[in-house]
């Protein structure tokens, strides 16, 4: 009697938390989505008002911002410098591979990402800054849309893992 207790108990622990993490999830991805904003935000004012070059730019970025975005940059920094004769554009994807099980960005978001490491390094600056303004609108419609759905959706799930468990622990009683 006590292991199915003690067993009742492990089922609810795991359905209740299975399900606060997939009301979380979508939160995450929103707030990888805007560390990524603020990131392209910083190389805006680089490119802009310090000159900087792209290496160096992509190092303060790494500095100034999170876990995920930052070891991109940084990556990506490190690459630069490094040399080995390829494109921005491949160094920008092999930044991009290396970080996706960092994050918690979705498909459709890495192609905006991908789309903007498309530009970098042969676009005058008027370019690289209509590049930066479009993948910022993305973030920011993507962003807001997603803040509600996340809203909608936390409920749910967590709902969904209390109900699971009891389930689960009502078939197996």
């Amino acid at each position: 009697m006590l292991l199915r207790i003690v067993g009742v108990i492990a089922v609810m622990i795991g359905s209740i938390g299975l399900g606060f993490y997939y009301a979380a999830k979508e939160g995450f991805r929103v707030q990888d989505l805007l560390e990524f904003k603020k990131a392209l935000l910083i190389l805006s004012s680089e490119i802009e008002y310090m000159r900087s070059p792209l290496a160096v730019a992509c190092s303060n970025i790494a500095k100034r911002t999170s876990l995920g975005t930052s070891f991109m940059f940084e990556h990506f920094a490190g690459t630069l410098t490094g040399g080995d004769g390829e494109t921005a554009y491949q160094l920008w994807m092999g930044a991009m591979d290396a970080t996706k099980k960092k994050s918690f960005l979705v498909d459709e978001d890495w192609s905006v990402v991908e789309g903007f490491g498309k530009t970098l390094g042969y676009l005058d600056k008027q370019m690289q800054q209509n590049a930066i303004t479009y993948a910022v609108s993305y973030i920011d419609e993507k962003a807001a849309a997603l803040q509600v759905q996340s809203d909608k959706n936390k409920r749910m799930y967590r709902s969904l893992g209390i109900i699971g468990g009891l389930l689960i622990t009502v078939v197996l009683w």
